[in-house]
């Protein structure tokens, strides 16, 4: 979803099983062209170890709300610090 304007920008279906939405949202994020640093949001389900770093290693800086209910987020003060 382009957050902008609101409008949906490319769709994958796929199996309920937990991760799959994650996995859905990288091959997604390997298309998407990189002349100039992008971000890409997510809820509470995509703040895991692997998926921020796989992000962060294709130059896209997640935006992805945190969960830290019993566990600490994988979101860091890279990402928190800027204030807004």
């Amino acid at each position: 979803m382009e957050n902008r304007h609101g409008l949906l920008v490319q769709t994958f279906l796929t199996e309920a099983n937990g991760k799959a939405e994650r996995d859905a949202a990288m091959l997604m994020a390997e298309a998407i062209p990189r002349e100039k640093r992008v971000t890409l949001g997510g809820d509470k389900n995509y703040d895991t170890q692997e998926f921020v770093r796989e992000l962060r290693g294709m130059n896209i800086t997640p935006h992805v709300a945190q969960n830290d209910t019993n566990r600490r987020s994988a979101v860091d003060e890279r990402t928190t610090r800027p204030v807004g």
